[in-house]
């Protein structure tokens, strides 16, 4: 049996289409891979910013606020945001310094996305509005905060707190 001129360009033609449907699935998973390197690339680079001083930590914001977008990442992500809140909240030195307390406003804003999207677990939710009551509290009362060593951290505004813990501690 022979093949018509036409059945052949049918086939040519049916040929190409597969050939190009395969070629743009093969280039979506090699998309989809080096997106989701980058978001781990960012990741990584976050962790080995948050833990020194003031610039450093704002650099590893930045990257962990980029790889939030990979939802794989949050679980971990969340944990070391709120170590730094924490940090930030009660026992940094800085006192009223704008960048340091512009870096908690970004990592308080991270952990609002944490608990509107789920990926705040119970236990970082109450040890943030913990930390929180500590902080007003000791704001409010200056032996407290004598007896807290003088490392109350940052000092804040009472609204920025106050929001905060109705932000965080709201029920699931």
């Amino acid at each position: 049996m022979t093949m018509t001129e036409q059945q052949a360009i049918i086939i040519a033609a049916l040929i190409g289409v597969i050939g190009t449907i395969l070629g743009f699935a093969g280039g979506l998973i090699v998309a989809r891979y080096t997106i989701r390197q980058k978001a781990d690339e960012l990741f990584l680079d976050g962790l080995q910013y948050l833990g020194g001083g003031s610039q450093v930590r704002n650099l590893g914001i930045a990257a962990l606020d980029l790889a939030w977008e990979s939802e794989r990442h949050r679980k971990y992500i969340t944990p070391l945001i709120v170590g730094s809140a924490l940090y930030l909240l009660l026992e940094s030195r800085r006192k009223d310094a704008a960048h340091e307390i512009y870096n908690l406003r970004r990592l308080v804003k991270l952990l609002i996305a944490a608990k509107n999207s789920g990926d705040l677990s119970l236990e970082d939710e109450q040890t943030l509005c913990q930390a929180i009551d500590t902080k007003l509290s000791a704001q409010a009362d200056e032996n407290l905060a004598a007896k807290l060593d003088k490392h109350t951290g940052l000092v804040l505004d009472v609204s920025d707190l106050t929001t905060w813990q109705s932000q965080l501690g709201k029920a699931r």
